[in-house]
């Protein structure tokens, strides 16, 4: 983790508290002038953070900004007997992608030999989202996107993977938003006429055994459009933490 990251996550773990730049600085090794910086760059790229003479930096318990240190601290605080440990570790945050399903081919083509099953890789916004049957998928920023590989070996689940994942994502907006969700036939999420979340799984096969290696589950959640439609504000973070921890079930 870079300078940046490491002071987000301390951020994270005492969100609405105080944190010493003393602290911060004997913590990482760095100055009290380089965590400043660190803090003002921060801030730059929207971080609510608030700074006191004699007190420190504290992260308003407002922040609805999508990051690893953020999803991580979700997480820990959900009981889930270590179901998600090697999730945290294979979780990626980026801040523009074309595409997650896209990135996740790139991983499984250039990396055949690391462990992959369970790799998440979210961005806070896409360029060439993608849906069914070569659409397109509008994905500014303000949403939620990611992609998780499965290895269909260590499923657990006998349900088709892309209904499974409907209904797990379904369950996750209406329990988080509080919003009646309509499902169509290509797993799509509707609240109304709007579309709220699509869903797009693909299949790496080998062309040896004619077996699938793998799965690459994409969700795309319009988490600002859920947010004018309900009066709930879950944070992103809190979101995608949800649905990574229903994931570890199957």
């Amino acid at each position: 983790m870079n300078t940046r990251e490491k002071i987000i996550q301390v951020l994270e773990e005492n969100k609405g508290r105080y944190v010493s730049g003393e602290r911060l600085a004997e913590s990482f090794g760095l100055s009290r002038n380089a965590i400043w910086k660190s803090i003002n760059e921060l801030k730059t790229a929207g971080y609510p953070i608030e700074s006191v003479r004699n007190k420190g930096y504290m992260l308003s318990k407002t922040s609805d900004i999508i990051s690893k240190a953020g999803i991580v601290q979700y997480l820990r605080d959900k009981a889930n007997d270590g179901l998600t440990d090697d999730m945290t570790d294979k979780l990626y945050v980026y801040e523009d992608l074309d595409s997650t399903n896209t990135q996740a081919l790139r991983e499984i083509v250039f990396d055949r030999n690391e462990v992959l099953h369970k790799t998440v890789i979210v961005a806070k916004r896409q360029s060439m989202g993608r849906g069914h049957q070569g659409t397109g998928f509008d994905s500014p920023a303000g949403g939620i996107y990611l992609s998780i590989i499965l290895d269909p070996k260590k499923l657990i689940s006998t349900d088709p993977i892309t209904k499974k994942v409907s209904e797990m994502t379904l369950e996750t907006v209406e329990g988080l938003y509080k919003v009646r969700i309509d499902k169509k036939n290509d797993s799509s999420l509707y609240v109304g006429k709007e579309k709220i979340c699509g869903i797009l799984t693909e299949a790496v096969s080998d062309l040896e055994t004619g077996t699938y290696s793998c799965f690459i589950v994409g969700i795309g959640i319009r988490s600002d459009m859920l947010r004018r439609i309900s009066a709930r504000r879950p944070s992103k973070n809190l979101v995608i933490a949800t649905l990574l921890a229903k994931f570890a079930e199957l």
